[in-house]
């Protein structure tokens, strides 16, 4: 099974180009013109999955909600099967939206869906889970089906005049590591925006003995930073042998701050699970500003109001679990290490694009 869920945040932009659909051709540019972000409440992440035909679904879905599985009762539960209503509110699984639904992907202009059915599919883990959520139908699949994800933006008009904008880079102070996966010190930088710096803990941290590193992404509207996201991290470096890489350890501040009219940055915190904290991945704005953040880490997303001057938490969704475990590398930038498979980072240290936005 193969689930083309949306990458964390990302230091630059790749596109997903839909075809034209079949069953629902997507609407024309002059009807999409106009149409503007809907409330945070009304923003979902779709995904496409692929599944082989005999065993489940190919197509777009919604995902709403995990449950854990004993593992011994994993093996015998269906890859994926089909839920009514009653059966999906019993799983937990929160209603559907109500209201028309557009499917936005990079590129192409929204493409109105319908819902589907319930579904629940079998994650293997660790650890085993059921990601529960709805079938969406009449857009076509994405050109890369093994990395595809999008936008479902509930509204009665297509939201042609919602932009969607992933974190470009703004600052970053990292390592380098060579043929022999020998890391070394940083040699150059980019400074952290000022403000963002006198919100971010102060540590002590001089070489040799220490080293700090940073990798933030930042969204503008109208000439002025909305949001930034990523990490800093303070390693200290007790043993320089190149042998010793692997042991250091280090402290770390990480996550999204949105500014306000003052231009204070302020952190999302409502809603996130310490040691879970999620990355932006993009800011949904209209003629109006900025109207949604969305963040998103392994498994999890939330959607944050914007307007009125203070983030609010509209939606918390946890589609698949993770292993505590691999939060532990989320926001590391020091020497990369045999680690447990990490939940996606915030930054990237290869400032490699990942996701449709």
């Amino acid at each position: 099974m193969v689930w083309g869920m949306r990458c964390w945040l990302v230091l630059g932009v790749v596109g997903c180009f839909p075809q034209a659909s079949p069953t629902s051709p997507p609407v024309a540019p002059q009807q999409a013109i106009g149409g503007q972000c809907p409330a945070a409440d009304g923003v979902y992440v779709a995904s496409y999955l692929s599944q082989d035909p005999a065993k489940g679904r190919t197509g777009w879905v919604m995902p709403l909600h995990a449950m854990p599985v004993e593992p011994g009762a994993s093996t015998k539960l269906p890859d994926y099967a089909v839920l009514d209503p009653t059966a999906a509110g019993v799983s937990g699984v929160p209603t559907a939206p109500a209201g028309t639904i557009w499917l936005v992907t990079p590129g192409a202009v929204p493409c109105r869906a319908s819902l589907g059915r319930y579904y629940a599919a079998k994650l293997p883990g660790p650890p085993a889970s059921l990601a529960y959520g709805v079938e969406l139908e009449g857009c076509a699949a994405p050109p890369d089906t093994q990395d595809a994800g999008g936008l479902a933006m509930v509204g009665e008009i297509p939201p042609g005049d919602c932009k969607v904008d992933a974190p470009r880079p703004v600052a970053l102070r990292l390592g380098d590591e060579d043929a022999q996966k020998q890391w070394h010190r940083p040699v150059r930088q980019t400074a952290l925006p000022p403000a963002l710096a006198a919100v971010i803990p102060s540590r002590a941290c001089q070489p040799p003995g220490c080293e700090q590193l940073w990798a933030i992404g930042e969204v503008d509207f109208a000439g002025r930073p909305v949001a930034w996201t990523g990490a800093v991290n303070w390693l200290a470096i007790d043993n320089p042998m190149p042998s010793a890489q692997c042991t250091w350890k280090a402290e770390r501040a990480s996550g999204t701050w949105i500014v306000g009219a003052d231009g204070t940055p302020t952190r999302l915190d409502e809603g996130q699970t310490p040691g879970h904290m999620l990355a932006l991945s993009a800011v949904l704005s209209d003629n109006g500003g900025p109207r949604v953040a969305l963040v998103e880490g392994g498994g999890e997303y939330a959607a944050y109001g914007l307007t009125g001057g203070v983030p609010k938490l509209a939606r918390h969704v946890t589609w698949m679990l993770v292993p505590d475990a691999s939060w532990e590398q989320a926001d590391h930038l020091g020497p990369a290490c045999e680690q447990p498979p990490a939940a996606p980072a915030p930054l990237p240290k290869d400032a490699k694009p990942a996701s449709p936005y």
